[in-house]
């Protein structure tokens, strides 16, 4: 079976007539032997609006190294705010490029959208979305330019490209949950404010050599609701129909192969871990809708950027078909509240469908598995189990809510750069509770993005409790409830125990200091101020 990949093109999409050079990105500029530096993206956003395109430009937040992170609204007629934005009904749909800074073709895509959306032939759609759009979301890691083969080894084009962190050197897609690097607690507050339908994130794959021009996955984590399978179920596979029929383009749900030997394929095709660190689960836990974009690497650079500018164009044009289903699934008639939460995962049984794998050769010692093999451009379709998809293991009920004492103060900010709503206690209560009990505790061998994680096991039970004036109540009747409850829920595989924000609290054989409150009860409130991080 041959896979469907587009043709190679100089001008990437059409353009509108009497572009300007500076409307034009630099790898239409330089026949996709080049991309986009930080300069080049300001200079085009900047040339956009002296072409008087429907757009507003303001800043996420300033990188480690002092670069302003733009990000771009797109709508017509344009919006005063985010309240201004919802009035309209209308999907607003959050678009970021560049997290890993050398998979490049997001941002390029990113760029086209934003000039074909408010000049060129995509206008129409403003009549139905709004757009945020975040070109170049890693600024300090994309003018860390080196070769690719050390940069980003294995990709087909660009030769130089940025790096894969950002100027903390941290890897901002596992930065979702703990939320230390700039970017993230800038991106956090401008969700936050807009509070968008569709979170979108653009990246290249790695790994497996297989025939699709992209693949994509909606969020993983089972602790995601309705707007999560509308995406997995209906949304994705009528994109997946589109870009078939449309554009001559084959995509598939995102996975690697168990083994790349060409007589192991058929052992399965996997997805990557369900982890709220990773900005799409993270999102669908959020009860909204989140699709990951990966481009296959060994496309050439000009196709890559064709499949990933379609892929995206095609989720704006079903979304504004599909407004009204949207809208009850995000808005407060469609809000998720279930019976438990799933704190641990791990994959469902699997699917068993046809997959179109390349055929490689080993290039080499030690070639086996995702290594760099030899490519023979023969392609096979070959049923294989597909696991892309997480069950719980172990469930937690979803209580009313957590107590935490004033020592957790920290615990209390990183939920407020989340957007979740916590009060403080106005004065003593006492009253049933259940506290957690650590029976096991074990620390990770090796750091992981600056940490060292932890993971606990325990079981709640039933005491007396009390929590004098100070102290804090996270309430999981709030439109964020489930998240509050994943992060705060001690043997949750990703939650603030795991991320050692409550390292001097946690002892083997003793009780972790956050209190669980079962049942609804009158504890006296003080509302606290909503956090806005600064941008």
């Amino acid at each position: 079976m041959t896979p469907r990949f587009c043709t190679s093109l100089l001008v990437l999409v059409p353009l509108s007539s009497g572009l300007l050079v500076g409307q034009t990105t630099r790898p239409e500029r330089t026949n996709a032997q080049q991309t986009s530096s930080y300069q080049d993206m300001l200079s085009f956003l900047d040339s956009l609006e002296r072409a008087g395109a429907d757009l507003r430009i303001g800043s996420l937040a300033q990188s480690v190294e002092g670069r302003s992170i733009p990000w771009v609204l797109a709508a017509r007629p344009m919006v005063d705010d985010a309240a201004d934005a919802h009035r309209t009904r209308k999907p607003i749909l959050y678009i970021q490029g560049n997290i890993h800074a050398g998979e490049v073709e997001g941002k390029e895509a990113a760029q086209m959208l934003l000039r074909e959306l408010t000049l060129g032939v995509l206008r129409p759609l403003l009549d139905s979305v709004i757009v945020l759009v975040v070109p170049i979301y890693n600024v300090d890691g994309n003018e860390a330019i080196g070769p690719s083969d050390r940069n980003r080894p294995g990709q087909n084009g660009p030769s130089v490209v940025g790096r894969r962190v950002n100027g903390q050197g941290l890897d901002l897609n596992r930065d979702y949950v703990k939320m230390e690097a700039p970017e993230t607690r800038g991106a956090a507050a401008l969700i936050n404010e807009w509070d968008p339908d569709f979170f979108i994130d653009l990246h290249t794959t790695n790994g497996s050599y297989h025939g699709y021009a992209l693949t994509y996955s909606p969020g993983l984590n089972p602790s995601s609701g309705p707007s999560n399978d509308f995406v997995q179920d209906v949304f994705l596979p009528t994109v997946r129909t589109r870009m078939r029929e449309r554009h001559g383009q084959e995509i598939f749900d995102y996975g690697n192969f168990k083994n790349q030997d060409a007589d192991s394929l058929d052992q399965g095709w996997f997805t990557y871990e369900p982890y709220p660190r990773y900005g799409v689960n993270w999102y669908a836990m959020r009860g909204r809708m989140a699709i990951l974009s990966e481009a296959y690497s060994n496309a050439p650079f000009e196709e890559r950027i064709r499949a990933t500018y379609n892929f995206v164009h095609e989720i704006l044009s079903l979304a504004a078909e599909q407004r009204d289903t949207i809208a009850s699934l995000d808005g407060p008639p469609g809000r998720w509240t279930p019976d438990s939460i799933a704190v641990r995962s791990d994959y469902a049984a699997p699917r068993v469908l046809e997959v179109i794998a390349e055929i490689t050769e080993p290039a080499g010692d030690g070639s086996h598995g995702f290594s760099r093999r030899r490519r023979t451009g023969t392609y096979r379709s070959i049923r294989m189990p597909v696991f892309d998809r997480f069950a719980p293991v172990r469930r937690e009920a979803l209580a009313a809510g957590y107590l935490l004492p004033p020592r957790l103060g920290h615990v209390v900010e990183l939920l407020g750069r989340h957007g979740i709503r916590v009060a403080r206690v106005g004065e003593e209560w006492t009253g049933p509770v259940e506290a957690f009990h650590i029976d096991s505790l074990v620390g990770a061998a090796r750091p992981f993005q600056g940490h060292r994680m932890v993971d606990l096991a325990g079981a709640w039970r039933p005491e007396a409790g009390r929590a004098v004036a100070g102290w804090f109540f996270v309430p999981t009747g709030q439109r964020l409830g489930v998240l509050a409850a994943y992060l705060l829920e001690p043997g949750s595989a990703e939650g603030v125990a795991a991320w050692n924000f409550l390292d001097r609290d946690l002892r083997q054989g003793q009780d972790s200091h956050i209190l669980r409150v079962r049942q609804a009860v009158a504890i006296p409130l003080l509302e606290l101020p909503t956090w806005r991080a600064a941008r």
